[in-house]
């Protein structure tokens, strides 16, 4: 096929057309050629300033944006004051808040029980923040626990604390049986324990919420016992806050923190007695 020769007469009569939106305004006065510019190029000049909006938001937030020091994340913990616990950590772990960002997600709730869009968002955060290796803490009640860490979120806590470091805790372990997730691999009629519970949407009663967590503290009763949580319902923080009412919360290490020392510091906060809890989260007037 020929290729088709531009007309000099198209370029033409674009510069006819430029010639003539000058001899237009070349009379007005200022206010007027202002006037005219908006009639005709609105649309260009609205979308040309948004452009230039977003792209100086974004430098303005890169610019602005700190490195995490430490983040956790406390589901369904009845949407305590975070800052407030934020910044009683930071001061108790000596992290320098002017440089990095100390985040306690206290608002996040999920249920095993339904299927929501707000369930599947929370599950969908959880994921991204352990790909991103910025999930340090995780704090959940018993029933979510059992899920995620049959799925491998959590630390053997064997692997990050020396026996004199987890001697405190040894009655507070959480564990789960390893020989269920190696049977699973690649088994197809393997009967995941972290399903077990959730084949219905009836809320658990007392009972059963106990039963549940119950199962977790009873190593010998399991094949390859593996600790990898710590039960917190005891600790000065939840006795204090009231926090996870009628549920038992549990306390693990992420499997790809990469601030473990962090985590530690906060482990300990949350035991610590010595920190009036019931004053620091207390809602303000």
């Amino acid at each position: 096929m020929a290729k088709r020769e531009k007309d000099p007469r198209e370029y033409q009569g674009v510069r006819d057309e430029i010639r003539q939106q000058q001899m237009k305004t070349k009379d007005m006065s200022i206010k007027g050629k202002l006037g005219y510019f908006w009639d005709y190029y609105k649309i260009h000049t609205v979308a040309g300033l948004f452009a230039l909006f977003l792209v100086v938001s974004l430098i303005h937030d890169i610019t602005i944006a700190k490195d995490y020091s430490f983040y956790a994340v406390m589901l369904n913990a009845g949407s305590m004051p975070s800052q407030e616990l934020e910044a009683a950590f930071a001061e108790y772990a000596g992290l320098d808040e002017n440089k990095f960002d100390c985040f306690i997600d206290t608002n996040s709730i999920m249920s095993m029980h339904n299927t929501s869009q707000y369930d599947m968002a929370t599950s969908q955060k959880l994921m991204a923040l352990t790909q991103t290796k910025d999930l340090d803490i995780a704090v959940f009640d018993s029933e979510v626990y059992n899920n995620y860490a049959y799925n491998e979120m959590f630390t053997d806590l064997r692997t990050i604390f020396t026996e004199q470091e987890l001697a405190p805790y040894k009655d507070h372990l959480y564990y789960i049986d390893y020989a269920y997730i190696r049977e699973g691999e690649g088994n197809m009629d393997y009967e995941n324990p972290a399903l077990l519970y959730y084949d219905n949407f009836t809320t658990p009663s007392p009972e059963e919420i106990v039963a549940e967590a119950d199962r977790h503290r009873r190593p010998e009763e399991m094949v390859e016992p593996v600790p990898v949580g710590i039960f917190i319902e005891n600790s000065s923080f939840i006795l204090q806050s009231n926090a996870y009412g009628g549920l038992i919360p549990v306390l693990g290490f992420s499997s790809t923190s990469q601030r473990i020392d962090t985590g530690k510091k906060y482990l300990e906060f949350i035991f610590n007695e010595s920190i009036d809890f019931a004053s620091l989260l207390q809602e303000p007037e």
